[in-house]
């Protein structure tokens, strides 16, 4: 890497070439190296023997030297090598976008990683209104990703760490509607702030999904108190073991309908009621596992189920 190269931007095959052109420019290096990798990339640098010997040397320079990648149970032994030769590394689910920034001004893109693989195919740039724009990226990711030793320890204790997404896409939403229907091993709760979100989730499929989750999963369903059960689904209620009841919807301010499973995951979703079909009628969903969001919708259920009263065309436990 030479500061005062003419602008130019160059495909580099074959993976000698590749690592030729890496060597050449590491001694170069005068304050950082930004790289942002998928769960391959730390296999990778790893077992790439020249270029792990001379990223090594250029930690011991004292050189920034910063990771992003996606840690798994399948790379984390790759990932710990590199945090306890110096490497500074986080961790961003998902990701999957490789490249690397050199001290600000040199920018390399792979196509494809392939696990202990090396790379055959990259892009070299050095054009700046190009680097600084993807240097603004790798910023961006940085901040938002998890500090390496913590996604280490979570996965070597065993912990699930706190998410929360927003989802818009009507498909995906519906889809982690039924997979967290099919998940559960001990209770569902389910909130219908209106009888249309109930008309809507019965015609989608999800009340026939219920009916069919294990026996042992207890199953708890709350609705509009003017909302009567058909006979045949309340006969399927009650075959099932389905309880269901009816509260006051005038104690919620909003319009949604809120799925918890397991005491582990809830999915909220805001209902536009005036829409005519499930797909126009839904807006923005939050689906999260966080202690918080599960406190708070589990006692608005809580609270809900002891001031409602069974279905009204039942006068029995479903």
């Amino acid at each position: 890497m030479f500061l005062n190269a003419p602008e130019m931007t160059e495909v580099i095959y074959g993976a000698d070439n590749i690592i030729s052109k890496t060597l050449q420019g590491l001694p170069e290096l005068k304050k950082s190296l930004d790289g942002c990798y998928d769960s391959a990339g730390p296999s990778m640098v790893v077992t790439t023997e020249p270029i792990w010997k001379a990223l090594n040397e250029v930690v011991k320079r004292g050189i920034s030297m910063r990771y992003i990648t996606d840690i798994g149970v399948e790379n984390i032994s790759y990932c710990k090598m590199m945090t306890e030769n110096g490497h500074q590394l986080r961790h961003l689910p998902g990701i999957k976008t490789n490249f690397a920034i050199a001290d600000r001004y040199e920018y390399m893109a792979n196509i494809v990683l392939e696990k202990e693989k090396p790379l055959w195919q990259v892009l070299v740039s050095n054009v700046q209104t190009f680097v600084e724009g993807q240097q603004s990226v790798f910023d961006t990711l940085w901040n938002r990703a998890l500090p390496a030793e913590q996604r280490i320890r979570e996965i070597e204790e065993g912990v699930t760490p706190e998410f929360t997404e927003r989802l818009t896409d009507p498909s995906e939403i519906q889809k982690i509607t039924f997979d967290l229907v099919r998940s559960a091993k001990e209770e569902i709760k389910i909130i219908f702030s209106t009888v249309n979100a109930f008309k809507r989730q019965e015609h989608s499929g999800l009340m026939w999904l219920l009916q069919k989750t294990d026996p042992s999963v207890t199953v708890r369903i709350l609705i509009p108190i003017a909302f009567e059960l058909d006979e045949k689904m309340k006969r399927n209620f009650v075959n099932r073991k389905i309880e269901i009841r009816n509260f006051v919807n005038s104690s919620l301010k909003a319009i949604f309908t809120t799925l918890m499973v397991d005491a582990k995951l809830c999915f909220e979703l805001e209902i536009k009621d005036e829409k005519d079909n499930s797909y126009d009628q839904v807006g923005i969903a939050t689906y999260s596992n966080s202690n918080s969001a599960l406190w708070t919708h589990t006692s608005i259920f809580e609270t809900l189920w002891m001031q409602s009263r069974p279905n009204l065309s039942t006068n029995t436990r479903y």
